[in-house]
């Protein structure tokens, strides 16, 4: 079977975009994992605390939100237990922390216990 002119045109074109598509795609790779300042960057959240739980070890603080899917951790150096005086389940706060990574999972690193800030009870 003979290909027409305007056929083996189309052909040469769609193989020449293919070919820029893979090298464009060997010479400028996706970059999956996150950039330093990506791991480090600041996150506010805002909620009502359904959970108030204290480390079985080491004193700190773990505070789950209904606005969000990721635990708040509050190192005993933080401020954990003045954070643990404060807050109640059912308060409202906000809180302001560091996306860091615990095992497999994500959490909100809290750095000072001024950063949980209780906005209503």
């Amino acid at each position: 079977m003979m290909m027409h002119k305007a056929e083996k045109t189309a052909l040469v074109l769609l193989l020449m975009a293919l070919g820029t598509l893979a090298v464009a795609n060997w010479a400028f790779p996706a970059d999956e994992t996150p950039s330093p300042s990506d791991q480090d960057a600041r996150t506010s959240v805002e909620g009502t605390v359904l959970k108030v739980t204290p480390t079985k070890t080491g004193g700190h603080l773990i505070l789950r939100l209904d606005t969000t899917p990721l635990s708040i951790f509050i190192p005993r150096e933080a401020g954990a237990a003045r954070v643990q005086s404060a807050v109640h389940k059912g308060a409202r706060v906000r809180v302001v922390g560091e996306l860091a990574d615990f095992g497999e999972d994500k959490e909100i690193k809290v750095s000072r216990a001024e950063d949980v800030e209780v906005l209503g009870s």
